[in-house]
């Protein structure tokens, strides 16, 4: 299964693409390091996979955004309208994510991983599995929970947060909505310097609302697909519910660990005002880097391995950091 997997993951369109076969793809950054620092990086991402679904005709069913990764399901006629979809949403973004942190090059790893779905049994599976990627990763209880399997918005337009009443909304938070309609409206997606400009005045629960809104507006995914594999979108909440499904022809790279060390970083980092515009700490020089990793060491449970990814830096062997071996 192993050998299949892989040779899969270095030539994927080696595996062939039948007539509106479900597709699952997954896809990990470059360094396999941490792309999702903030709600930010994901709206980015969310909206240019928007507004890239929509030029491609591609049905996208679910999506999970990790920390270090990506899963999808996808429905597609052929390789070449997938292959097509894939290096926009890649490009794309890759572009906005350099401008915003001063990096280059490629963001994600090239190829990606995919692989067809062939039966009813097998896209139920595959669902199941892409949505529960944070509840393996002790992430939260049940999908919906988490707001990045978007499961939740299947079925309400503000989960995370409170309906606005724009009458007694403020200003900045009327004009904000105001603007991602017209830029969803136009086909566009929200790039790094709007979103920050959007988000600067607004107090938390604007933030959570204006989030709402965004994803609410620019969702994609065909959630009348979905329900002719599980008959309705309540019974597919249900089912992922209670099956995790499992994926081994993706080429996803097996980690035993919790995500939860992501979680606290990012929220130390935040703390410390480390991830505003250009998410600075990524250019700390080395001397800083080190005395960061051995605070973040001290004060989270993650690894050497997770440390190093959250910073993108190489893993040193022996006892550089004051990490215990083997860590």
């Amino acid at each position: 299964m192993k050998s299949s997997a892989s040779a899969n993951k270095r030539n994927p369109s080696s595996r062939l693409v039948s007539d509106k076969s479900v597709q699952h793809v997954y896809k990990r950054t470059l360094d396999n390091g941490v792309l999702f620092y903030r709600s930010i990086d994901r709206l980015v991402f969310f909206t240019i996979q928007s507004v890239c679904a929509r030029k491609h005709r591609v049905q996208v069913l679910v999506a999970s955004y990790m920390y270090t990764h990506v899963h999808e399901a996808v429905r597609v006629f052929d390789a070449s309208q997938l292959a097509a979809y894939e290096r926009d949403v890649n490009s794309i973004f890759a572009k906005e994510y350099n401008r915003e942190t001063g990096r280059t090059g490629p963001v994600f790893e090239s190829p990606y991983g995919r692989a067809p779905k062939m039966g009813d049994k097998s896209v139920r599976s595959c669902l199941a599995y892409v949505v529960n990627n944070p509840v393996e990763k002790k992430l939260c209880r049940l999908a919906e929970e988490d707001r990045w399997t978007f499961l939740a918005y299947y079925t309400q337009a503000f989960p995370f947060s409170k309906r606005p009443q724009l009458s007694r909304a403020r200003s900045c938070l009327r004009e904000a909505i105001k603007i991602v309609s017209h830029e969803c409206a136009a086909g566009r997606y929200l790039h790094y310097a709007l979103l920050h400009r959007l988000f600067a005045p607004l107090d938390h629960l604007e933030r959570e609302q204006l989030t709402d809104y965004i994803i609410q507006c620019y969702f994609f995914f065909d959630s009348d697909e979905c329900c002719r594999y599980f008959g309705t979108i309540d019974k597919m909440v249900a089912a992922v519910g209670v099956v995790t499904g499992s994926e081994f022809d993706v080429g996803e790279v097996f980690e035993p660990f919790s995500d939860i060390p992501y979680k606290e970083m990012c929220d130390l980092a935040e703390k410390h005002k480390l991830l505003g515009r250009g998410l600075p700490f990524l250019h700390f020089p080395e001397e800083r880097v080190t005395k960061f990793m051995r605070y973040l060491r001290e004060h989270t449970s993650a690894t050497g391995r997770q440390l190093s990814r959250f910073l993108h830096q190489p893993r040193v062997s022996g006892n550089a950091w004051g990490f215990k071996r083997g860590e």
